[in-house]
């Protein structure tokens, strides 16, 4: 019988030792840098790979609907697969993955294997991008505030990489539709370097979850290990401490109380499902217009009446970048003074300011361009880590949930390039619409989150 209990204790979920949750957190951190590095990489050299494979933006934008497609496919496995596969392991592998293909990219001899590569990309992204976005949570659950703000600014810095580091290798000349291709070429073997750069990053992400999942395994925590959470007991072990375990233990202990006074709602309810909907309809219609934006910003440079150089388009993309890094780390701090929902409502004024200079002025004028695309950067920078920051109080945000929502909003982001891609040469200002399209869908789920969760702090 003794033998049974000690079994049992065994299998009970266990806190998180300091160490392990720091270092944890550190390759978690420099993980989102080099994935913010590589899912953005795309987007400023897309007119030099259309030339590249001699063929039109409408034609080579496919690759945008491809690889979000391709992501939520990861993203569904991902969340079938964290119930049984170490989340580790399973981002170990993904690393791999998209350290290699951005190796591959500049070498792809043909369109047709191009898309192949953003394929397997898309899909290991999806892996990594749903595995990352609970991990935080999980492991600091009610104080992950500021930690999902520094995640997202991990991601936001590494975003910032790929522009600054193709512009200078990007064709100078501003953009006709008479461009000459003698310089293709030349590009073409240019551009390995960059993307060489982005490679070696993520084999540095790679090296650092491997070398963490030797030494340091993680495990899930208490609560996050099992939906049916039932705190602990106190006294699992009665053997005595060495001295040096004393502030350890105690650092256990009181994570083993804070888990026990939250109080969770388990099951499903009517009203876990609403919420689970909420989050799915707002992080969709955002995710959509925040991923287009960063995709198609240079194209809109290139084909508005500016005319800008693809390396010119690249530094305002950069701009951009640049704002949304800097409003992330801001959010770090404001995250602790301010309510995250307040935040949100900020930010939504924000974007909106941003998509009307698009829309009215930026076509005719570059100093406008910049203006638009600094408060668009602005508005971005903290709404996604916002709002799981607020969606986190009220609903207990699973690998299962996880996925389901960005499977729902990498679908709907799947959408905009086919669109955009089709008329974005001949109207630049389309972005402009798809985006207000998202932000009056953003303003309907706030509404109605916020009759949701007004009444009950319960976490379901």
């Amino acid at each position: 019988m003794l033998r049974d209990i000690k079994h049992v204790n065994r299998k009970k979920p266990q806190p998180l030792s300091k160490r392990v949750m720091y270092l944890t957190t550190s390759a978690i951190l420099f993980g989102n840098i080099s994935f913010g590095c590589s899912i953005t990489s795309l987007a400023p050299a897309l007119d030099n790979i259309a030339r590249r494979y001699k063929t039109s933006i409408e034609d080579i934008s496919i690759v945008f609907t491809l690889l979000t497609m391709m992501y939520c496919i990861g993203a569904i496995m991902c969340g079938v697969l964290s119930r049984y596969v170490n989340r580790q392991l399973m981002v170990v592998l993904s690393l791999s993955v998209i350290a290699s293909s951005m190796f591959l990219t500049p070498h792809c001899p043909s369109k047709n294997l191009f898309c192949v590569l953003v394929g397997v990309f898309g899909f290991a992204s999806g892996f990594y991008g749903s595995s990352q976005v609970v991990w935080i949570i999980e492991i600091w659950q009610q104080k992950s505030g500021p930690f999902i703000q520094a995640q997202h600014f991990a991601f936001s810095v590494g975003s910032i990489i790929p522009s600054v580091v193709l512009a200078p290798f990007l064709h100078q000349k501003n953009h006709s539709p008479a461009s000459a291709t003698e310089s293709a070429v030349r590009e073409q073997s240019m551009i390995q370097t960059p993307f060489l750069i982005i490679g070696t990053l993520n084999s540095l992400s790679f090296l650092y979850q491997l070398f963490l999942y030797i030494f340091y395994r993680y495990h899930k925590p208490p609560m996050y290990a099992d939906v049916n959470f039932e705190p602990a007991d106190k006294v699992e072990n009665n053997q005595p401490l060495a001295e040096g375990d004393l502030s350890e233990s105690n650092e256990l202990k009181k994570q083993e109380e804070e888990a026990d006074s939250v109080k969770v709602k388990t099951g499903i309810s009517n009203r876990k499902i609403r919420l689970v909907a909420f989050a799915m309809l707002f992080l969709g219609a955002y995710q959509a217009m925040e991923i287009s934006t960063m995709q198609f910003l240079p194209i809109f440079g290139q084909h508005s009446d500016l005319k800008l150089s693809e390396s010119a388009a690249a530094h305002v993309l950069s701009g951009l970048m640049i704002t949304y890094a800097s409003g992330r780390l801001l959010g770090i701090f404001i995250i602790l003074k301010v309510r995250p929902d307040l935040i949100i409502v900020a930010n939504v004024i924000l974007i909106a300011t941003g998509n009307t200079i698009l829309l009215i002025w930026a076509s005719g004028s570059l100093i406008m361009f910049w203006i638009g695309s600094l408060i668009l950067g602005a508005g971005f920078a903290n709404m996604y880590p916002s709002f799981f920051t607020f969606i986190e109080k009220h609903l207990i945000i699973s690998g299962n949930i996880a996925s389901c929502v960005l499977v729902f909003g990498t679908t709907t982001s799947a959408m905009y390039p086919i669109i955009l891609g089709k008329i974005i040469e001949h109207h630049a200002v389309v972005l402009s619409y798809t985006n207000f399209a998202s932000i009056v869908v953003c303003i309907v789920a706030i509404c109605w989150g916020y009759n949701l969760t007004r009444k009950t702090l319960t976490r379901e």
